[in-house]
């Protein structure tokens, strides 16, 4: 019995290692988790354990069946306590599930304070006045929160907090002050609410749905039109089917809770639309912000409407189809690049308005009005030199080999050569 015992316990130990081998392979998890690389060998790395440590997390991502285990356990909390242990990801009631920076945003936990706002602003307004000398416009838009139009269905922790001065309402009376060209689309589609045809939220995602989509893109090409006295490109509902089954971003946040069983949905609308570009105008726009923008692209928003514009992802990647980008700090002159368009859109929702809006604002009032820093311009430079290291094997493989040879992580070899050959293009700049 006791070698029994023993063998079976051996063969329990083994089993990950048979199953790597010979049988299951992880399935793909879904939603944000840091992905550890196979760690570099080398004296700096073991002494200072970095390599041991990376070593044990990169083998636990190999562990069969892991994918399984982690969506049982996850599975486990939502049935019997209502929890997601996904970080950042709430379960509210009736299934309704919610991004913890909207339930904060929505009661003002996360607010900046009226200063902040105040001075974000003013510097945007600055940088409109500098465009507008150019031609240049600019439009903020704010999309709608999930938690301001679904208030009811928050979490239960939240009963006893009532909101207070938010983000939202401090930028809004600010952008009225400063004369900025606003779009409240949070504010129009609260009052839109239980009126519309269709369902705006759906109850597994933090994202619009397309026909919230569809309200905003018809309401902001009229709203341009406007502006500039033009007649854009007609966007109209062709077909519309309502079904239980979610598509892309409907269900967003249930795919990345990582659970066995599908939360049941609410009837969400998928549109099919047609879009009338003949004998239309056209109009050069540079989109920047947050993932809502996916939303009105998935409608045509760069194909047909704003044709051949590019949508400039938190002021990171640039996006000239969605899958295809390169960043922003590649580009030779970012204001060159910015001034090829009419008009700058700048696109948001009220859960990220705590942090980068405010980053925006510092980024253009750099550009345009400030006299350039060598640190500024170290950074960018370095951040651009990085990218170019990663992207050349041939380069990226001879930093791992120096890497190798001093006793570096990779990640210090590719920053320390990226900033000396921005220190070298720098040189007779400064």
């Amino acid at each position: 019995m006791k070698r029994f015992i023993a063998i079976f316990i051996l063969l329990l130990l083994s089993l990950p290692m048979i199953f790597n081998i010979f049988g299951h392979k992880n399935g793909e998890l879904i939603g944000y988790f840091d992905k550890t690389e196979k760690p570099l060998l080398n004296w700096v790395n073991f002494e200072e354990l970095k390599f041991q440590n990376n070593l044990e997390k990169f083998l636990q991502q190999k562990v069969a069946f892991s994918d399984v285990f982690i969506k049982t356990s996850n599975e486990f909390k939502y049935r019997l306590f209502k929890y997601s242990d996904v970080q950042y990801v709430e379960v509210g009631r009736n299934n309704y599930l919610y991004m913890e920076s909207y339930t904060r945003s929505y009661l003002g936990l996360d607010y900046q304070g009226e200063d902040n706002i105040n001075s974000a602003v003013e510097k945007l307004a600055q940088v409109r006045d500098t465009l507008k000398t150019k031609g240049i416009d600019i439009v903020f838009m704010i999309a709608p929160g999930k938690a301001t139009y679904y208030p009811e269905f928050m979490p239960k922790k939240y009963d006893k907090l009532k909101p207070k001065t938010t983000n939202y309402e401090t930028y809004s009376k600010a952008f009225n002050k400063h004369n900025i060209h606003y779009l409240d689309f949070n504010a129009w589609m609260c009052s839109l609410k239980d009126t519309t045809k269709y369902r705006l939220f759906s109850n597994t995602s933090v994202h619009w749905g397309h026909y919230a989509c569809y309200l905003a893109l018809d309401s902001l090409t009229h709203y341009i039109n406007s502006m500039y006295n033009i007649t854009l490109p007609t966007i109209k509902i062709k077909k519309n089917k309502v079904s239980n089954k979610m598509y892309s971003s409907d269900d967003d946040v249930e795919k990345i809770m990582n659970i066995l069983s599908n939360v049941p949905d609410q009837p969400m609308p998928r549109l099919e639309v047609e879009i009338n570009t003949k004998n239309k105008d056209k109009l050069k726009v540079l989109t920047l912000g947050d993932s809502y923008f996916f939303g009105l692209n998935d409608l045509g928003f760069m194909s047909y409407i704003f044709d051949g514009s590019e949508f400039w992802y938190y002021f990171k990647e640039v996006r000239r189809k969605v899958y295809e980008y390169l960043f922003v700090w590649e580009y030779e002159d970012i204001k060159k690049e910015i001034e090829k368009n009419k008009l700058i859109l700048i696109v948001f929702t009220e859960g990220n308005l705590h942090t980068t809006p405010k980053e925006f604002c510092d980024q253009l009032y750099y550009l345009y009005c400030m006299q350039p820093t060598y640190e500024k311009e170290l950074e960018w430079q370095t951040k651009k030199f990085k990218t170019q290291i990663e992207k050349n094997h041939d380069w990226k493989e001879s930093v791992r080999k120096k890497a190798n040879k001093q006793n570096k992580s990779l990640d210090k070899a590719i920053n320390d050569d990226a900033e000396y050959m921005a220190k070298e293009y720098l040189k007779d700049k400064f």
